[in-house]
């Protein structure tokens, strides 16, 4: 049976536009390891999060989460956490915290890995590298160097709030953030 106009109606309902799918995502990286002895500490992995992102419906996104990095051995500088990417929107890894024996400033990363402790006073890892707007993370703090006197400190690995702290004063990890997104 036909209806007269159906096909007009069909047609029509058909080439209305369909609002464009958005999800909320929260892309966090791999922490950075930690040196191995009167160390820096590994900077947190990048910290990305918004609301409203595009999405094409029927399209399959791939997720890759990245992993921490390992700590160091026998007095030796940490491993760089590794990527966590959703779509377009890539999370560095943490930067690795500098051991004892190895090159003494943090390296770079979502958050900047912590300097260890050298003669000289060492630098913490930039954060936020690569730059990111809103930024994904912030720097190590500074090792103290035997210079200074004791007590010898590394630097606290950088969190997504705030900076590690430097030695010796503060050399604690700098501060994570909380976020309304959860899930397994």
């Amino acid at each position: 049976m036909s209806i007269p106009g159906s096909a007009v109606a069909l047609l029509l309902a058909s080439t209305a536009a369909a609002p464009t799918p958005t999800v909320d995502y929260l892309v966090v990286a791999g922490g950075g390891g930690g040196g191995s002895e009167q160390s820096g500490g590994g900077g947190a992995g990048g910290f990305r999060t918004a609301n409203g992102f595009s999405v094409t419906a029927g399209t399959t996104y791939t997720v890759t989460i990245g992993a921490g990095g390992a700590g160091g051995a026998s007095s030796g500088d940490g491993s760089k956490g590794n990527n966590s990417i959703f779509s377009s929107i890539s999370s560095e890894g943490g930067g690795f915290g500098a051991g004892l024996s190895g090159i003494g400033n943090g390296g770079s990363g979502g958050s900047g890995g912590g300097a260890g402790l050298l003669v000289q006073t060492t630098t913490g890892g930039a954060g936020n590298t690569p730059a990111q707007s809103p930024s994904q993370g912030n720097a190590g703090g500074n090792g103290n160097g035997y210079a200074a006197g004791s007590p010898y400190w590394g630097g606290g690995g950088g969190g997504a709030t705030n900076s590690g702290g430097d030695g010796p004063s503060n050399s604690s990890g700098g501060t994570g953030t909380a976020s309304s997104i959860t899930g397994s």
